[in-house]
């Protein structure tokens, strides 16, 4: 089940500000979520190649993130690539982020920006959702499917919305921004 609800490229995601985080887990959890991994501390460090006079090709103008994830207490460690289509997300297990980061690295990447929050990740039917902290930005839900068929992700988006309004959110809630993007406007006074 747990390979299934990570398995494909392609990621229909809706975020949500929440200002009851604990009244939404009292919703998941009265619709059937089920607990995957709970009160993770997460790590994700970003790399980017560095601006020259030479190129400015990096991986952010190019719509593409690649983070390094690394999750304790569950031990999950991740590469993920995403982008550049807004859907795109693939990811693997690594044995040992160290290790990968000092490959990447060497391939000529830097780090870009570390982000940590705390996340909870439960499964709803087919849908995953995290419920996530991040110290700057506040609290969040998160509720995603993954897919191998690009052509399904709109018609995915759509169950999705349907699934988010069923468990109480509203669009006034909904954020577009990724983390990273927050984060980035919020070190640079933009909101």
């Amino acid at each position: 089940m747990t390979s299934e609800h990570f398995a494909g490229k392609y990621e229909a995601e809706l975020k949500f500000h929440l200002s009851d985080p604990a009244g939404f887990l009292e919703r998941i959890t009265l619709a059937g979520a089920e607990p995957f991994h709970l009160n993770n501390h997460e790590i994700d460090c970003y790399y980017d190649r560095p601006t020259s006079e030479h190129s400015d090709s990096t991986l952010k103008k190019n719509g593409i993130s690649m983070c390094i994830r690394e999750m304790q207490p569950s031990g999950i460690k991740l590469w993920i690539v995403k982008g550049p289509d807004a859907s795109e997300c693939e990811a693997i297990n690594i044995d040992d982020c160290e290790k990968v980061a000092s490959m990447v690295e060497k391939l000529g990447f830097q780090p870009s920006l570390r982000m940590e929050k705390n996340r909870s990740i439960y499964f709803l039917g087919r849908y995953h959702i995290t419920l996530d902290y991040l110290p700057t930005l506040g609290h969040f839900a998160e509720i995603a499917i993954m897919t191998d068929d690009e052509q399904a992700v709109p018609e995915l988006l759509n169950d999705l919305r349907h699934q988010a309004l069923a468990l109480g959110l509203e669009d006034s809630q909904r954020e577009i921004r990724s983390y990273r993007q927050m984060l980035e406007q919020t070190r640079s006074g933009i909101n």
